[in-house]
């Protein structure tokens, strides 16, 4: 029996797929697949910790298929050392309004009154820049 906290996603056709972390995620609009966002550490209640269920800042979420595996990680930049990283999920942009949106913040000045927004991609790790900025 799986403990209480694994997370149940309905995906296509109502089934559900239980994957091993507590954190908050989104279902892919086509409903094939869904996102994790991953914090700064693993969450208390998560079971795996590590490669391919948790990815640290900055390029620290990732969209995984309806049968649970790893479609790929999510790209917000090349340099490991930036201080950027994906804050949360987002409503969905003016120009892609069928994609997932995510904010993003800075662990150096978390402090702004606006986020940057940015659609998430099922087909590509690359993370679509849509100019716009929703306040906090």
């Amino acid at each position: 029996m799986l403990p209480q906290f694994y997370t149940a996603p309905k995906l296509g056709d109502d089934q559900e797929i239980f994957i091993p972390v507590s954190n908050i995620i989104e279902l892919l609009p086509d409903r094939t697949g869904f996102v994790v966002i991953y914090k700064e550490q693993p969450r208390k209640f998560s079971e795996a910790t590590s490669y391919p269920w948790f990815f640290r800042y900055p390029n620290n979420a990732a969209i995984y298929n309806a049968d649970g595996s790893l479609r790929f990680q999510i790209k917000l930049t090349d340099n490991l050392e930036s201080s950027l990283y994906i804050e949360s999920f987002a409503q969905e942009s003016i120009e892609h309004p069928d994609k997932n949106s995510v904010t993003i913040n800075s662990t150096t000045n978390p402090i702004y009154s606006f986020y940057t927004l940015f659609a998430v991609d099922p087909d590509s790790p690359q993370l679509i820049e849509t100019g716009q900025q929703i306040r906090r």
